[in-house]
This record gives structure tokens, sequence and C-alpha cells, in this order.
């Protein structure tokens, strides 16, 4: 029997591939390799220097990663060059194009450029993958965004124009999305709106049978593991939009309020790190908070075992915060602001546990709320959250969706 040819798929990211912790970065190789186990051919470009090359988390490196800075965080951006994308896709003849965040310059444009002007009568199919989501946004990113909409041009770039000026840079690319994939509800409300289009939800994915719940989930959070205390955890970059601020100032309002028996380690690092911690020296916490830095991932699956509840104080901008369904794999309690992004991650058992956004004492009565849960019912949403977890957001799960939707559109 003739074997099935193998669907060859590029999986392009703007941001590089750095050392740092990146959602982005770690959802294409989990999905590389959900796409690998089910036969398919799969190469991954990134901008940035080539040790992401040498140490096998890229195939192909196109352009150099820039740091850009907003009001709430700082992203990467890419300058990248038409010909190395062209020498690419001759390379890897794809038959699908996947552009994670495609209208952050510039892998998106630069990629879609030289599609469009390929001899190749065969064009591969072009899906926009989008993870990112906002409230709304400043001055400086709205004079940005009319730029990019309405000045910002350049020669034959659209494949449904042979010659003349493209519509834009934002029309470009726009007008050459076979296909968008947004990663919650959240993010396809905030692109729909800004670009009206067919956005196919497909949550984020992640490895649960790595992120496992102790074989006696008790015994992790033990006494003789960690102390007395009762550990708290955030787990992710320390930037504005996270609100790691507001879980300190909620530490310290339970620690005054005399419940001393409790720990709060912080992992991650960012560009507010060195101000986190002169502001946990002022409130005299420096003996109960922990800076743990960056954890290598097994030890972060432990930190999650360890804890006695997550928290995700984001004010945000999320697309989808995955430390919440990682945390609910290992049988974590987790504690959440109510915004979108996270209400669609934290499960119906911990929906009513929810803290306002920007309110550090709604989330130190939150933390309290689920850390004073009797032993039993705690159990029950630590076994409820996994099976929640392990049956919408596993790997196995999130690929099919994946599979399904590139093949209806090679149809």
């Amino acid at each position: 029997m003739r074997e099935k040819k193998k669907l060859k798929i590029l999986l392009a990211s703007c941001y590089p591939f750095t050392g740092e912790p990146g959602g982005v970065k770690d959802f294409i190789l989990g999905l590389k390799k959900a796409l690998e186990k089910h036969n398919c051919k799969v190469a991954v470009i990134a901008p940035g220097s080539k040790d992401a090359k040498a140490q096998g988390l890229v195939d192909f490196v196109l352009g150099i990663g820039i740091k850009v800075s907003t009001d709430q965080t700082k992203f990467w951006a890419s300058l990248s060059r038409k010909e190395t994308a062209t020498k690419i896709l001759k390379e890897v003849k794809p038959d699908i194009i996947v552009i994670h965040e495609p209208f952050l310059p510039s892998v998106g444009h630069t990629i879609i450029s030289s599609v469009a002007r390929s001899k190749d009568k065969i064009k591969p199919i072009i899906v926009g993958q989008f993870h990112s989501s906002r409230e709304e946004l400043n001055w400086r990113l709205k004079a940005v965004e009319f730029v990019v909409r309405h000045f910002l041009r350049w020669p034959k770039l659209d494949r449904k124009t042979i010659l003349g000026l493209s519509p834009g840079y934002v029309p470009t690319i726009n007008n050459n999305l076979d296909g968008r994939i947004a990663v919650s509800q959240a993010t396809r409300k905030f692109w729909q709106k800004k670009l009206p289009a067919d956005y196919r939800v497909i949550y984020n994915g992640i490895d649960t049978k790595k992120l496992t719940v102790s074989e006696n989930p008790t015994s992790s959070r033990s006494a003789g593991l960690r102390g007395a205390r009762k550990i708290i955890l955030f787990a992710g970059r320390h930037d504005p939009r996270k609100g790691v601020g507001d879980l300190i100032s909620a530490f310290g309002i339970l620690v005054n309020s005399g419940h001393k028996d409790l720990r709060l380690e912080i992992t991650g690092k960012g560009e507010m790190t060195g101000d986190l911690k002169k502001r946990v020296a002022r409130m005299g916490l420096r003996k109960l908070v922990k800076f743990v830095g960056v954890l290598p991932y097994p030890r972060l699956i432990q930190a999650y075992r360890t804890a006695d509840l997550l928290v995700a104080p984001s004010i945000g901008g999320e697309g989808f915060n995955r430390t919440i369904i990682e945390a609910r794999s290992c049988g974590t309690l987790v504690v959440c602001t109510d915004i979108a992004g996270q209400n669609e991650a934290i499960g119906k058992d911990l929906f009513s546990f929810m803290a306002k956004p920007k309110n550090p004492r709604s989330l130190a009565n939150q933390i309290m709320t689920v850390l004073n849960l009797p032993e039993s019912e705690k159990q029950k949403i630590r076994l409820c959250g996994r099976k929640d977890v392990v049956s919408h957001f596993d790997w196995d799960v999130i690929v099919k969706k994946h599979l399904e939707y590139y093949r209806g559109l090679l149809r």
C-alpha cells in the first residue's frame, strides 16, 4: 500500500527563540512535536542568532530580533530580508505556512512577500496564528497602527496584484491570509474588531504527561518538604500587565492581618524585577518573599506541585494564560484575576474564586478563601481540574483541531 504523503508545515515566529521563557516559543515547539507525531514534516523559522539553530530550537533563521517597549510590556520585533525567506521557502516547499503574530514586524510580511512574488503555480496555504489580546491601545500604539494601516507601502507585495504599490503593510498581510486561528475567545474578539474575518478558536496546548499530579498530592505540599508555611506561587514575566506588584501588595495585606504562615515565591524575571525587590524590602517582607528567578521547566513543574496555590494577578493583555492550565494539570489550586484570556483557562470549579483586577484587597480575600477551603473540597477541585485540562488542553486534543483546520483549508 502506498504511503500517504507527509503534510509539510512551516511554523514561523516573529519572536527570536532566546533562552528566556516565551509563550509563543513554547507553543510553537509544542505544536511542532505534536504535529510530527501525526506524520507531518515540520520546520520552524524565527529571527535571531544562529545559537537557536545550533541548539536545535529552530530550523531556519530569518532576520534579527529587536526589543520594543510598549506601555505595559516589552516584546520582540524583527528585521528580515525577502531573499533569505525565498531561499527557505524553496528548500522547505511547505503545503501550509503558519505565521504566529503575523502583523508584528516583519517576519510575516517578509514571508508573504516572498510567496507573492514566487513563480510557482501552486502556492502554500497561509494561516495567521493570533496569540495577543489587548483591552485597549495607548496613543503611541494607535499612532503606529494608523501609520502601518494607511501609509507604509511597498511595490509588488500582494499576491492578488502584479503591478503597482501594495495596499499597505497591514492590508498586504491581511489580504493574503487564507485562514486565522486565535488562541482564545478574547483574542478572537480583539482581532475581529481590528480586522473583521473568520477566526477559528483553538486553545493553547500543554503536555499533560509531563505536567502531572504527584502520586501522593498531599505529600508534595507537606510541611516536611517546604516548612510549616503555605506556599503562594507566581510564574511569569515581571512586567506591569502581569500584576506582580498587586500580588505583593495583597501578600502584605495578608501578613499584616496576622497570616504569618504564608510564603510567596516569585519565579521569572523582567524589567520590573529590581523595583519589585525594593518594594518587598520596604514592606519588610524579605523573609517571606523569595525571588527564585527563571526556572528550568522540570523545576517549574516541581514548583507547581509543591505550591499550595498559584496566583495569576494579571491586569489585562492576556491572550490565554497558559500557566493557569499548567498548574491545574499538576493538581494545584489557582486564584486569578477576572480578565479576558484568564477566565477561559480557570475552569468552572475555580471560576467563582476569581479576583477583581488591579485590586490587591480583592486578591487577598480570594487567596484566603481558597486556602481556607476544607481539604476534601480542595482535593475534589484538584482532581476535577486535572481531568478538565487533560480533556480540553492536552496536545493530543489540540493538535487534531489544528490538523482538521489545515486540511479543511487545503481542500
